[in-house]
């Protein structure tokens, strides 16, 4: 396993890309767990996705227009930018290198001794009444502290002085408000297994053998390791930082250049973009808009709406000072420049194949965002690799072991976002 300096950001079409279409491969598998523990309440459906009302017409029916029009900007080739240092630090290194061993720590399987309140233990159940299963009754490898409380009647009690590896059967009672007629207040048998009380963590220690148990890695001793992971530590760094410095050195350019208005219509397309987007968020969580941007962002309406606007505007500042540039120092996108931003965004979405990909998010909507963002990027990299660089001043990097920084993206996404390291 290979612990990464970063993860390359997507620039970040793929959230508005995502919301143009796709297919949901995951599942909710909380029907088990809600039958064991729920104590009262009810079970209702999550709210249908609330899509907002826009006469906002879509990006792909917006007219061409010419940059040049909208902007202007005196120089963008020759500039200074700072660049950072893609040395990896003594402390950095051994904290990564502490983090890499920690990925293949276990834990302690106890299985020689009955349980005892306050004991985290792993366990199978499986519930019926009067004979017959029942749906979220049954569920394997749940783990629960014994004591924590959270179960329905006699759950909780069955699991406390029982022997790992055997089954059992346990007595366990619904409550008359339970929220699910078929179960209000009814006994159901369980039947349990235990498979182990969960012990201490096992950190392995950092020797050759671990080493040499690393299936990324062919080094035999801890030095050579130590020398071969150092460099791939800086090779990420390095990457990591010089997006930072392009990210840095566009909104600068944004910042410098002068513009006379916007297309018509796209600071509304996007603004429609954004907030379709986040509904679409928003209902995978199984709420409305207005409660998620409450609760996740701590934000009112009012609030949200402004500031959706405003990343717009930024975003279509982005796109005219793009195309702008391409225009005057004729660059276009080729079709390997194309069909690598394409891949980029298959990996983000766990895609293999491109034709299911396409298929899924739909030809056009592909098309359109991948040619936007590989534009993007190679108008970005013609700027920097023109640039004046000089060394930037010491700065904490934001991120260590988590995602990559603010990305300004092209056309059908927010232009400025961060991705949070997990």
């Amino acid at each position: 396993m290979k612990r990464k300096w970063f993860c390359i950001a997507l620039i970040l079409g793929v959230v508005l890309l995502a919301a143009c279409g796709g297919s949901d491969n995951g599942e909710s598998g909380t029907a088990a767990t809600e039958a064991a523990q729920t104590t009262e309440g009810s079970s209702e459906a999550a709210p249908e996705p609330t899509q907002p009302e826009s006469t906002a017409p879509g990006t792909a029916e917006l007219p061409e227009y010419t940059a040049a029009d909208y902007v202007s900007l005196d120089s963008y080739t020759g500039m200074e930018v700072e660049v950072s240092d893609g040395e990896v630090t003594d402390e950095e290194f051994e904290m990564l290198l502490q983090q890499l061993v920690d990925a293949f720590k276990t834990t302690e399987k106890i299985t020689d001794r009955e349980t005892k309140e306050g004991d985290t233990i792993n366990f199978d159940y499986s519930g019926a009444i009067d004979g017959v299963a029942f749906d979220g009754g049954t569920a394997q490898n749940q783990t629960t502290t014994l004591g924590n409380g959270g179960f329905i009647d006699g759950f909780e009690e069955g699991l406390i002085g029982k022997p790992c590896g055997e089954e059992f059967v346990v007595d366990a009672y619904f409550p008359d408000n339970y929220g699910r007629e078929e179960l209000d207040g009814k006994t159901a048998q369980f039947t349990m297994k235990i498979n182990y009380i969960v012990g201490e963590e096992i950190i392995p220690e950092l020797d050759d053998d671990f080493v040499k148990g690393l299936e990324d890695y062919t080094c035999g001793t801890v030095e050579e390791f130590k020398t071969v992971y150092r460099e791939e530590l800086n090779e990420q760094k390095s990457s990591f930082m010089e997006e930072q410095d392009k990210n840095t050195m566009w909104m600068n350019l944004i910042n410098q250049a002068s513009y006379s208005g916007y297309p018509d219509g796209y600071v509304d397309s996007y603004v429609q973009d954004m907030v379709t987007s986040y509904t679409s968020m928003a209902a995978a969580y199984g709420f409305t808009l207005e409660d998620f941007v409450v609760g996740m962002y701590n934000m009112d309406m009012d609030s949200f709406n402004q500031e959706v606007r405003e990343q717009a505007e930024l975003q279509v500042k982005s796109d005219v000072l793009c195309h702008y540039i391409a225009d005057r120092e004729g660059l276009t996108v080729t079709e390997e420049e194309y069909l690598a931003m394409v891949q980029e965004y298959m990996e983000s979405f766990n895609y293999d194949d491109m034709t299911s990909f396409v298929n899924d998010y739909g030809v056009d909507n592909v098309e359109r965002q991948g040619h936007a963002d590989a534009l993007l990027k190679k108008v970005i990299d013609f700027c920097f690799e023109s640039a004046n660089k000089v060394p930037a001043a010491e700065t904490e990097p934001e991120s260590i072991d988590g995602e990559s920084a603010a990305e300004t993206t092209s056309e059908e996404t927010t232009a400025e976002e961060t991705t949070a390291a997990r």
